[in-house]
């Protein structure tokens, strides 16, 4: 397991820690999925961490020390929030997390049966129903991107959800863990040692993986413009409103699209929000977001994703604001951003930085990203300085750009 940590002063009760590992959901038949799906489910309310969630709640009464596990289409992971006084107890956690095996009894009744409730609600809920069919027609209606229903919740077997979440957190030494805040490293190293160093070796490799030869998950964006509508029953008439594009980044310049994306996403939300708030008064907010997790990590290869714009308005004039705002966009394609709209965006981004600077939970995922970077081959420290330099090169270009359009209109 390797361990890399930073030492800040920003809050003098936290430490955030977060380990990952490459392989997940997509490496499964699709047979297997909604069962090993269930995993994380069925696993945490058996215990996780060698007790009861009830009794383990009594063991740490008064002490700030929190673990959880998360296995996506890609990866595995355990993150915590602790104090720095309860980083044994939350590293105890963790030993705990590789060395517990749970086994399906009878809290599984339980789950299912609060499962099934959960799935029964859903399909009530207005707000469910729209998010459900927007995945289904962003990603072609793929089985990892739909809502599990009863029919697939009852062909879930509980003792393979259990092996397959006990396998997840069973092999330490391909996570990379990474901790971050108010730390004494006289004290924390023999910690780190004892609990995460000691988390006993498999005989057997357990789901090892290489990044670059992940399965990658089926999803298809529509190859024609698609518009519709979802009807649910409500007590207040109320409309929501998303507007998806399919997005490509190239792999020769992905690392320098990534940071041009989140500008553009930025751009956008600023633009709309004015025309459809500012100037016609008729929404509160506008997100913009882009969503790129369908793809694979790999090192090398095209990415494909989605730009999506969301606001919630009165269903009477959602037809009238959903043409205003495509116009808006459509203008920006032709005509491009004001030398304002780009200072704009540079104030936010530098606001940003410099607050995140100061934060625990910005350097944990700066380091993160360092490390699951696509220029990352084993160097840490020289994968956050190209990221760096990167980021620094993509804001320089948009001030050159800003510059020259001044030049040239003057």
């Amino acid at each position: 397991m390797r361990v890399c940590y930073k030492c800040t002063d920003f809050l003098d009760d936290q430490v955030l820690f977060t380990g990952y590992t490459y392989g997940g959901l997509s490496e499964l038949a699709e047979s297997e999925y909604f069962s090993c799906s269930m995993g994380s489910t069925i696993a945490g309310e058996i215990g996780v961490f060698g007790h009861r969630p009830s009794v383990l709640m009594d063991l740490l009464a008064g002490k700030r020390a929190e673990v959880g596990t998360k296995v996506g289409a890609y990866m595995r992971t355990f993150s915590g929030d602790c104090s720095p006084s309860d980083l044994e107890t939350a590293l105890q956690l963790v030993y705990q997390l590789f060395t517990t095996d749970v086994k399906p009894g009878e809290e599984v009744k339980i789950v299912m049966q609060m499962a099934e409730e959960a799935i029964h609600a859903q399909e009530r809920d207005p707000y469910t129903a729209f998010a459900n069919r927007v995945r289904e027609l962003n990603y072609g209606n793929s089985y990892f991107f739909r809502p599990i229903r009863i029919n697939d919740l009852r062909k879930v077997d509980p003792q393979r959800a259990c092996e397959y979440f006990i396998n997840c957190f069973k092999d330490p030494s391909t996570f990379t863990v990474v901790i971050v805040g108010n730390i004494n490293p006289v004290l924390a190293h023999p910690l780190i040692l004892q609990y995460l160093g000691g988390i006993p070796k498999t005989p057997e490799p357990i789901l090892h993986f290489s990044r670059d030869d992940l399965k990658g998950l089926p999803f298809t964006f529509p190859a024609t413009i698609i518009r519709d509508v979802v009807h649910s029953p409500m007590v207040e008439a109320q409309c929501s409103v998303q507007l998806s594009f399919p997005v490509e980044l190239k792999n020769e310049i992905m690392i320098e699209e990534i940071h041009f994306i989140g500008f553009l996403c930025k751009l956008l939300e600023t633009k709309i929000m004015q025309v459809l708030r500012f100037k016609h008064g008729q929404i509160y907010s506008v997100g913009v977001s882009v969503f790129l997790g369908g793809n694979k990590p790999s090192r090398t290869g095209d990415v494909r994703g989605d730009i999506s714009v969301n606001f919630s308005c009165d269903p009477d004039i959602s037809s009238v604001l959903v043409e205003l705002a495509l116009d808006e966009i459509s203008r920006l394609q032709q005509e491009g951003p004001s030398d304002e709209d780009v200072s704009t965006i540079l104030e936010i981004e530098q606001r940003a930085h410099e607050n995140g600077l100061q934060e625990n939970y910005y350097w944990l995922d700066r380091i993160l990203r360092s490390y699951q970077s696509r220029v990352y081959s084993g160097d840490v420290s020289t994968s956050f300085e190209i990221l760096a330099s990167i980021a620094g090169v993509v804001v320089l270009a948009f001030t050159l750009w800003r510059y020259s359009r001044s030049t040239w209109k003057s």
